[in-house]
């Protein structure tokens, strides 16, 4: 309890009573491949976005372009 009192998190005290050790690496893996996927997201969808604003074949007047 003093531990707990002094701020040790008690995710790091629960990762050193586990006699294999720590799953620090599992763990960062995991969520650094989920970060990754949410910036990946994150891109594809401001390219959408951008893509869907861009002019597609109109002229000044906003008609549709004769050619």
């Amino acid at each position: 309890m003093s531990l707990l009192a002094h701020r040790v998190p008690i995710t790091l005290l629960a990762d050193l009573l586990d006699p294999c050790g720590p799953a620090s690496r599992e763990i960062y893996r995991t969520e650094a491949v989920a970060d990754d996927i949410r910036r990946e997201l994150l891109a594809t969808a401001l390219g959408e976005a951008a893509a869907s604003a861009a002019p597609t074949g109109t002229d000044f007047a906003g008609q549709e372009a004769a050619c």
